[in-house]
C-alpha cells in the first residue's frame, strides 16, 4: 500500500499577531538597553544586579523571538541559517560578564531595535502598491536580524 505524502501549506500569518510580538521584542531589547546603559555609570554591586537585569531582558526576547519564529517560518529559517540557538542555556563557563562588550552589546541592541521596528512597520503595510518590495525588504530584514542575534548571543 502505498502512503499518501502530505504536502506542507503555507501557514499565512497573522500579521497583527505578528506586529504584537514584534512590539514586545522591542519592548524587551528596550528594557535590556536602559539597563545596559545603567551599569554602564554604576559600579559594584549596583551593576552586577543591572547586568543580571540585562540578561533576563535578552532571555525574554530570545522567547518572543521564538514565538515569532513558531509563527514566521521564514524567520525561522532566517535564524537556522546563522545557526542561532533559540534557547540557549548560560555559557559552560559559568557567569556571563557583560563588562568588557557592554558598549558594543549598547550598538547591537539599538541594530536589533531598528529592525524589530521596520519589520513591524512592513507588516503594517501589507497589500499595498509596493508589496514585492516589501516582501524582499522582509527577507533582508529577518536575515539581518538573525546574524544580529547570532553577535549578540557570542557576546553574551
Amino acid at each position: 500500500m502505498l502512503k499518501r505524502t502530505q504536502t506542507k501549506k503555507p501557514m499565512s500569518l497573522d500579521l497583527e499577531h505578528i506586529r504584537m510580538l514584534h512590539a514586545e521584542a522591542i519592548e524587551q531589547l528596550d528594557l535590556m538597553y536602559t539597563t545596559l546603559e545603567a551599569a554602564e555609570q554604576a559600579n559594584d554591586t549596583m551593576r552586577d544586579r543591572l547586568d543580571d537585569m540585562s540578561i533576563n531582558h535578552w532571555d525574554a526576547y530570545m522567547d518572543v523571538t521564538h514565538l515569532i519564529c513558531m509563527h514566521d517560518e521564514a524567520m525561522s529559517s532566517a535564524m537556522k541559517k546563522y545557526s542561532t540557538q533559540m534557547r540557549e542555556a548560560q555559557n559552560d563557563s559559568g557567569e556571563r560578564q557583560l563588562g568588557l562588550h557592554r558598549v558594543c552589546l549598547l550598538f547591537l541592541l539599538l541594530a536589533l531595535l531598528r529592525h524589530h521596528r521596520r519589520l513591524e512597520h512592513i507588516f503594517s503595510l501589507r497589500g499595498t502598491p509596493m508589496n514585492d518590495y516589501f516582501q524582499e525588504s522582509l527577507t533582508m530584514e529577518r536575515e539581518h536580524i538573525s546574524h544580529l542575534i547570532a553577535m549578540t548571543q557570542t557576546l553574551l
